[in-house]
């Protein structure tokens, strides 16, 4: 018991407590976290994060004003036009210009231009020209650009983008009133007496013409039996240093054991002389003289 007590002691004493569990957030903290989050991840276009975090706002309150702007923006940007529609479903009134430019997107321009026929809105205006100029309607769309670039100023973004659509939106429509004119005269002449079917298909300016073909064709179409010219070998297929035709082939047996093989080469080797490296085989060691020992060793004397 008095070691237990020590032991709590000294961890009370160190600092070692368990910490209490943090108190629950209230929703209004919760939602005010969220929505700080919210503007860092849009200030720095994080639109991925920035969605998960307007459903986690939606989930807490799901008529959130806000929240279902900034959701319906985010999935407009992100390029998920039938989520968009389906949020714009519960108030079609509020979010008019929404889900006009989510079908105009989706390349639904008679929907969209019936939503907006009683919109005069700058933004409006801008959308009902885009969606004239894809319905063909140029002189509606090229009217609507002329009035929206007559109020803007040169200063902001806005003009050069409607200045190049009135470009294009001229060019198409000088081509329907006058451009077509030029380019049917620029059209071959057509036979007197001939419809458009038995017009035969203009010829094609051929740049390269086979000599080969011109070669074996004769006066009446028949082609003549020429063999093949055999191609040559690529040269970046011919070894270096063999010259075909005249470089002998490789040994076809130079895969195979030369033990295996056919035709087995001898006398590459030159033989060893006698006195050096070891004996072979049938060879006798030469006999060495024997001298008589002199001195007075013990191994010389000859026992009595």
């Amino acid at each position: 018991m008095s070691s237990a007590k020590t032991k709590t002691g000294s961890k009370k004493a160190h600092g070692y407590t368990k910490a209490a569990p943090k108190p629950s957030l209230s929703k209004e903290d919760r939602q005010r976290k969220y929505y700080n989050s919210l503007c860092d991840q849009l200030e720095g276009d994080h639109l991925e994060n920035a969605l998960k975090t307007t459903n986690k706002l939606l989930a807490l309150d799901p008529e959130d004003a806000d929240a279902i702007q900034t959701h319906l923006f985010l999935l407009l940007k992100t390029s998920r036009y039938q989520d968009a529609l389906k949020v714009t479903e519960s108030k079609p009134h509020q979010f008019k210009f929404e889900r006009a430019y989510a079908l105009y997107r989706l390349q639904r321009e008679n929907d969209a231009a019936e939503l907006l026929a009683d919109e005069d809105d700058r933004a409006v205006l801008l959308l009902k020209a885009q969606i004239s100029y894809r319905q063909g309607h140029y002189a509606d769309a090229l009217g609507i650009y002329n009035d929206l670039l007559s109020t803007s100023s040169p200063a902001l973004e806005e003009y050069a983008d409607i200045q190049t659509n009135i470009d294009a939106t001229e060019t198409n429509l000088n081509f329907l009133q006058s451009g077509f004119l030029t380019s049917i005269h620029q059209l071959p002449a057509r036979p007197k007496n001939q419809s458009l079917e038995d017009t035969p298909l203009p010829s094609l300016n051929l740049t390269q013409i086979s000599s080969v073909a011109a070669d074996t064709k004769d006066a009446g179409g028949a082609s003549k039996d020429v063999a093949p010219k055999p191609k040559p070998p690529r040269k970046s297929r011919v070894p270096k240093g063999v010259i075909p035709g005249v470089t002998p082939p490789p040994d076809p047996e130079r895969w195979i054991k030369k033990s295996e093989r056919t035709k087995v080469e001898t006398g590459g080797h030159k033989k060893r002389k006698a006195g050096g490296g070891g004996a072979t085989q049938g060879s006798m060691a030469p006999e060495q003289s024997q001298k008589p020992s002199t001195g007075g060793g013990k191994s010389g004397k000859k026992k009595k």
